[in-house]
């Protein structure tokens, strides 16, 4: 089974708040996989929200990531328009995760708590 990991749980990783269940999944044999605009905003969070300096931020990104799978935007951009289709308004910015499940027929793990996605 392939998961697509939205930003949210990246972030929660670097934190320590969803280490365990990463671990758990990678157990199983879960693919654990990120869109490479994901890896972008997961260093944009780090620094703006963190206060992270850029080395540290790439240096945090590359031992959180590990484990993963990178996938780049040339492998889900067909998805695109569909993905935007599925999406309400809130959610627009996810469209990445969610094009690039569509495109290799995965699942999502997102933490995201808001209301309006």
């Amino acid at each position: 089974m392939r998961l697509f990991v939205d930003t949210n749980v990246l972030v929660r990783c670097s934190r320590g708040n969803a280490s365990a269940r990463t671990v758990a999944a990678l157990e199983r044999g879960v693919v654990l996989t990120v869109t490479s605009l994901n890896v972008d905003e997961f260093i944009g969070v780090l620094r703006s929200v963190f206060g992270f300096a850029e080395r540290d931020a790439v240096i945090e990104v590359a031992r959180i990531l590990r484990p993963f799978e990178i996938v780049e935007e040339l492998d889900f951009e067909d998805f695109r328009v569909k993905a935007d289709e599925r999406l309400h308004p809130g959610g627009k910015p996810d469209w990445p995760s969610l094009a690039a499940a569509m495109a290799l027929d995965a699942a999502i793990w997102s933490d995201d708590r808001s209301e309006e996605h």
